[in-house]
């Protein structure tokens, strides 16, 4: 019988040796995508989702690295479309974020190499969770955020208490004339399919992308 997400989670966020391995993981890809010298001008506009026009996508053992760092600061969606741990503009979950967020940027000159670094670093985190028997899940964030928070399936100790110290932004728009075609849009496919056969066959319509 397949596990819940929360219990995937849950097995995955108890594991001292998944989080050594997820923070070594970050540490060589903040270095490798630091190295094409992509340039963020957007302040954050790509976590707010619905506005911009994309979405976000995690595996089983991103979630269970977030929940470890994150459980006494948890922010459930809003229902704003728009990634809970930006605040004031600025990402309050910077050292856990997930894969998606690092590996995307805006920036037009960065589109060459993003799609192969993506599916790269994807096939690495596929590694860690077989290396660890933690079931493989490709999940929407928000989703899998709110799936978290509504049946957690498993004693995730998450805190529901954080205050955030700045106020949420309003919503910033895609920069004049920037038109999102980003190439790894094309590749979820095949990995939302993944997903998909594990939640009844629901695969979403609309067009994704990976933000930063």
């Amino acid at each position: 019988m397949s596990q819940s997400l929360g219990e995937i989670v849950g097995q995955a966020s108890e594991s001292d040796a998944i989080a050594s391995q997820m923070r070594s993981f970050y540490a060589e890809l903040d270095q490798t995508i630091a190295a094409h010298a992509p340039v963020c001008t957007n302040r954050g506009a790509c976590c707010q989702f619905g506005r911009y026009g994309h979405r976000l996508y995690v595996t089983s053992v991103e979630l269970g690295y977030f929940v470890r760092g994150l459980r006494a600061q948890w922010r459930p969606p809003a229902g704003d479309d728009a990634c809970p741990y930006q605040v004031g503009g600025m990402c309050t979950a910077r050292e856990h974020r997930p894969m998606g967020c690092r590996v995307f940027f805006c920036d037009p000159n960065a589109q060459h190499w993003q799609n192969e670094e993506y599916e790269r670093q994807l096939a690495a985190l596929k590694r860690i969770g077989a290396e660890h028997d933690v079931e493989y899940r490709y999940v929407e964030w928000l989703s899998a955020l709110s799936e978290i928070e509504e049946n957690p399936g498993a004693n995730l100790g998450i805190s529901r208490d954080f205050k955030p110290v700045f106020e949420a932004p309003e919503s910033v728009d895609p920069p004049r004339g920037f038109v999102l075609e980003l190439t790894q849009v094309r590749q979820t496919d095949s990995h939302r399919q993944q997903g998909a056969a594990q939640h009844g066959g629901n695969v979403p319509s609309t067009r994704e992308s990976h933000a930063d």
